[in-house]
This record gives C-alpha cells, structure tokens and sequence, in this order.
C-alpha cells in the first residue's frame, strides 16, 4: 500500500442493503486502522438509498476497496460471494453498521489469530452508546455467547474470522437458512473438528439502532424467543422476523 502500512492476509467481506448512514464510518474507521487487510469487498444487494456512493468516496483513499452488486436473496449469498471474489487465507465478515473503535484494533484482531490459530474467531461487542442499559445488555449477551461455546455456539456474524481453508471445506454459507446463517456455519465447522475461540483485548463497536427501535426490553424478549425457537424447530422451521437492511437510519 501507498501509505506504507503493513498489509495483513486478512479479506474482510461487509454485506450492505441500505447502510448509507453506516457503511461510510465502518470504512473510515478501517481506513485509519494501523494495518491493513489484503482485501476489503463490499456486496450490496441494490441498495436504493446512497450506500454505494459512501463506498464510491472512500476508494482513493482504499485502493484496495472494492464492492459488488447483486439481487437481494439472502445475506449468506452475499457473504459468499464476497469469498469468491477474493483470496486471502483469513476471512472477517462484518456488519455494515459496526465500527473499529481504536486505531489499532485489526491489528490486535489479526495478532491474536496469528497466535491462537483458530479456524473460528469472534471478538467481543461493545455498544456505539454510553447509555448504561445498552452496556448492560452488551456485557450480558457477551458473557452468554462465551459461555455458549461449551454446549451450543452461539457465534453472531457481526464480527466472526474464519480461516479460508475451513470455511470452503465446510461449504460456506448455507444459503437456505434465512435466520441464525452463522451459528449454522459455525456448528458446521466444529464437526469438522475447527478450533473456536473468543479473542482477548480486542472490543468491536456495534451500533444499538435496532435496540432502540424496537424498544429494549422488547428486543431483549424477541432475542431470547429467537434463541428458543431455533433451538425447538431448528434453523429452517423458525419463523422469526428478523429484516436485513430494514433499520436503515441513525434512530
């Protein structure tokens, strides 16, 4: 890269629909990140508000950033495609509306990979809000995702690595499965024998609009029935609603 920052052998893949609000600070938060990825895809599915122009902005100052469109399906086809487009050996899927809090936050995600040598990893959340009952409800859902790795992983997408050779053995991404795509992959790969760990002194911002649009003692309820659901009638059977690209504004 032109800015002289070490380049690490890291794709990391963002699906968008209608992120215009959010896709341009996760990318400039990436932009003044300390290392940079191999390779930065963005796979729209024909957002009609002004996602991909936010994208457009930020080009020149990633030459590597790139995006693709295609119809919407489901977000598991456009996490798929964004593999297929690119080749490192490490794979970051984010959401759209996260954020790289510190400077040196991909750094210590990657360091942390190159260590453990995991085949699946995930960091810890942290809200985009200083509001005391989103860092309580962050810092509970947290210690339940930890804890669910020693009965039945629950790994959300928002952030999740997964090592290229895993993921292609496992088949990628079921894309039949509407809700809870993730934790089917991840349970995926664990028979397989992959190796799952939880990332130490790295925290990823996630923004809490869906909790505020939906009310938070209302969406802690439908998270836990969500959760239920799966786990009585599986992935496919759930009916849960659950929109991508729905909550496509700050408030």
């Amino acid at each position: 890269m032109s800015d002289g920052k070490a380049v690490v052998d890291l794709a990391i893949i963002i699906p968008t629909l209608n992120e215009e609000h959010f896709i341009g600070r996760l990318l400039d938060s990436l932009i003044k990140q300390t290392v940079r990825p191999k390779e930065l895809v963005v796979v729209d599915a024909f957002s009609k508000d002004k996602t991909i122009e936010e994208v457009k902005k930020r080009q020149k100052q990633f030459a590597g950033l790139r995006y693709f469109r295609i119809p919407k399906s489901t977000i598991s086809r456009q996490r798929n495609l964004g593999v297929k487009k690119t080749t490192s050996g490490h794979l970051l899927f984010l959401d759209a509306d996260m954020i790289l809090g510190q400077p040196d936050t991909l750094e210590k995600y990657f360091a942390d990979i190159l260590i453990r040598k995991p085949d699946v990893a995930a960091a810890s959340s942290v809200p985009d809000s200083n509001y005391w009952k989103d860092i309580l409800y962050f810092k509970a859902e947290d210690l339940g995702f930890k804890l669910s790795q020693y009965i039945w992983p629950v790994i959300p997408a928002r952030n999740l690595c997964i090592r290229r050779e895993i993921f292609e053995k496992a088949g990628g991404f079921d894309e039949t499965v509407i809700v809870a795509e993730d934790q089917d992959l991840v349970h995926r790969i664990i028979k397989k024998g992959g190796k799952l760990i939880w990332l130490k002194n790295v925290r990823m911002h996630t923004s809490v609009r869906r909790i505020k649009h939906e009310g938070r003692r209302k969406y802690v309820l439908k998270m836990l029935l969500f959760g239920l659901k799966i786990l009585l009638w599986g992935r496919r059977k759930s009916k849960v609603e659950y929109e991508f690209g729905h909550f496509n504004s700050e408030t």
